[in-house]
């Protein structure tokens, strides 16, 4: 009788044996669709950062991680450089002629003021003061929250640039998507990448061939921008224009143009775009 009970055990678990190699690859997992988000909002992350913060490093490498995760394309991360902080000494570089190059704007010292971070780096997540973080560790959770949410608005905008004059102009167009009853303003910034230069690295050492990136060069359309109107309704559509001209140390081809929309109340950032100075 036990050898009866032992030959059905063994013959049962074959079965299940077999019936296990038969399961399809897609009913093997529960599948969990990721949300869709109608009209996503792209998140504007301003770092404050500096080439003397040993730690600002790190902090550009994992907003660069955040830019290349699960939401390519929808991060765009802009460097503040403030006036009056030790962390923002000009950058010395063999590459470019006067070797010392200054990467401290009134803007980033507009900002700093504001937002008065308690040391760097710091990450600013859409223009929240409640996002903001000088933990870099939970940056990646912040963002990841931040990209779930929808825009009330979409951005589109032309580049124009005189390469005789320096002088760049910056059409742009805001399409509302819902009804809106706050004072919106629109900032148009210009960004500066590759630029060469010393940097302190976290191991106390300097790095003199560090590339800064997403450096904030200046606002076209002052330090908070200008305001865009109090109220808006589904379906309207304004535009406007920037321009300015480029410093002779700023190399236009490796310069971007950021656009974003905030809120005057408490300065969160509804929208915002990025694209190059030099358009394709």
């Amino acid at each position: 009788m036990k050898a009866s009970y032992l030959t059905i055990g063994l013959f049962l678990l074959a079965a299940f044996a077999t019936g296990c190699d038969n399961i399809s690859e897609d009913d093997r997992y529960i599948k969990v669709e990721k949300p869709v988000i109608d009209n996503p909002r792209n998140l504007l992350i301003m770092e404050f950062t500096g080439n003397s913060c040993s730690n600002c490093p790190t902090g550009a490498s994992i907003v660069e991680q955040i830019k290349e995760g699960d939401a390519p394309g929808r991060v765009i991360s802009v460097g503040l450089h403030p006036e009056g902080v030790h962390y923002t000494s000009p950058i010395y570089s063999i590459y470019t002629a006067p070797q010392k190059q200054d990467l401290r704007c009134a803007v980033a010292t507009a900002y700093y003021k504001f937002y008065e971070p308690a040391g760097f780096p710091c990450a600013v997540f859409n223009g929240l003061k409640a996002s903001m973080s000088t933990s870099t560790g939970y940056w990646k959770s912040i963002a990841s929250d931040a990209l779930k949410s929808s825009a009330v608005l979409n951005i589109d905008a032309k580049s124009n640039y005189d390469e005789n004059t320096r002088t760049l102009t910056v059409d742009y167009s805001v399409d509302f998507l819902d009804y809106v009853n706050n004072q919106l303003n629109v900032s148009v910034w210009l960004v500066e990448n590759k630029i060469m230069g010393t940097q302190t690295m976290p191991d106390g050492k300097m790095n003199l061939n560090y590339e800064h990136n997403h450096v904030l060069r200046a606002s076209l359309n002052g330090d908070w921008g200008e305001e865009l109107g109090k109220s808006f309704i589904d379906g309207q559509k304004i535009e406007g224009t920037a321009s300015m001209t480029l410093q002779e140390n700023w190399v236009a081809e490796n310069c971007d143009v950021v656009v974003f929309i905030y809120r005057d109340d408490n300065k969160e950032v509804e929208q915002a775009i990025s694209i190059p100075l030099y358009e394709n």
